[in-house]
């Protein structure tokens, strides 16, 4: 690891009525405003590393209920999205649940850091949870009628935009905590609200192609689907599980061996603008070559460049992990609309699953690799973290024969 000094088009016209149908490109200046709400969703749902550690003194929080909350939370952005992408798949639902799981969300979190009652802040943290996991569903499934025949880029677009959300968050609430008190994190509230109320005057009568034809309930659907889930699952989970072991390891890695704060912030932090940039070209890839395919060459590759990284020094190791951010999260948008052409008559429940469920799984596998690092090295088990990367392969090759039968 790196160590300093060491070696069809849908108009927006069409927006505001039922959809009749992707023509053959993508609506950019739709698909600017979804990745705009989906960078201050997700900007709103990592305020957490912020503010937990300093409402643990007035809210009398210890380290295990602090953590708990916020485990708490990332659950509840991620189990539920599956059963809120089948609710807005059903006629024009979605143009009510969207704007409404934004402004939720905003008013939740601007409230956190008025509370002064540690389960009154739990009980928000988990609506806060929910509002970000309601989000997510109807708005994949509206960029993907919104992209046309760019599905691939037109959701690489889209996943960039909560990426880079997720990474300025902490950064900038931070500096507004240092400069103006954690008081001032409810500002992020604002933007937030206003594009909640734009999308609620401007999706009025928009409806998810497919949506609405038959009323099946997320479980029995999935039931039916099962092998093509479990797929998803496994190719979904498996890139999620290298790139957030290396987030939550590699800083407590360098901090146990006495390096500088900053070293660890500056693996994350490239290892995420590499992944950004992995979602448009992977995204872009899948425009042009089966998307399986994608999947496939991304996780061979992420696995060799985590190696890379570990058994490397000084700039070699930066590069590594960058190449392995890019790789690993170059199938997030591929895997998105993998998931969606699974399921074409639920396209919100395919994104939850492929967002919710998959990131859930390695949430789990994150905490089991975390336990072998204590017990052995974090070398060991990221080693083992590019092995569950592979585990990709043999699931995308199994869903490209499906798709080529």
């Amino acid at each position: 690891m790196w160590r300093p000094g060491h070696g069809g088009i849908v108009t927006e016209a069409t927006a505001s009525g039922p959809a009749t149908g992707p023509a053959p490109g993508p609506s950019y200046r739709l698909i600017a405003v979804a990745a705009a709400g989906h960078f201050l969703n997700d900007a709103i749902g990592n305020v957490y590393p912020v503010l937990i550690p300093l409402v643990m003194t007035p809210l009398h929080l210890t380290l295990v209920t602090a953590a708990l909350v916020t485990s708490a939370n990332r659950m509840s952005q991620s189990v539920l999205q599956p059963f809120v992408g089948r609710i807005t798949d059903r006629g024009s639902r979605l143009a009510i649940v969207l704007p409404a799981a934004l402004g939720v969300g905003a008013v939740a979190t601007g409230l956190l850091p008025f509370l002064h009652a540690a389960w009154l802040f739990l009980a928000l943290a988990l609506v806060a949870g929910a509002a970000n996991a309601a989000f997510h569903p109807p708005a994949a499934a509206w960029v993907r009628e919104i992209g046309g025949i760019r599905r691939g880029r037109s959701m690489a677009m889209f996943l960039v935009a909560g990426n880079l959300g997720r990474a300025v968050a902490p950064l900038l609430l931070g500096a507004l905590a240092i400069w103006m008190g954690y008081y001032s994190i409810a500002w992020l509230a604002v933007p937030a609200l206003g594009l909640a109320v734009w999308y609620l005057w401007r999706l009025r009568g928009f409806g998810v192609t497919g949506g609405g034809q038959e009323e099946i309930p997320a479980f029995s659907l999935i039931r039916r689907r099962l092998r093509d889930t479990l797929a998803l699952l496994a190719m979904t989970s498996a890139r999620a599980t290298l790139s957030n072991s290396i987030i939550v390891l590699v800083p407590i890695a360098y901090k146990l061996a006495g390096e500088p704060v900053y070293l660890g912030a500056a693996v994350v932090g490239i290892l995420l603008l590499a992944g950004s940039l992995g979602n448009v070209v992977g995204g872009t890839l899948s425009d042009m070559m089966p998307r399986e395919w994608v999947v496939i060459i991304a996780a061979v590759m992420s696995a060799g460049c985590v190696l890379g990284f570990l058994f490397t020094h000084g700039v070699a190791s930066l590069v590594f992990v960058g190449l392995t951010g890019l790789f690993s999260m170059s199938t997030n948008s591929v895997t998105m609309v993998i998931g969606q052409e699974m399921f074409p008559e639920s396209v919100g429940m395919a994104s939850g699953i492929a967002l919710g469920l998959g990131n859930a799984i390695a949430t789990v596998l994150v905490a089991l690799l975390s336990l072998l690092a204590g017990a052995t090295s974090v070398t060991a088990a990221l080693v083992t973290a590019g092995g569950i990367a592979l585990l990709a392969v043999p699931a995308a090759v199994l869903t490209h024969r499906r798709a080529a039968a």
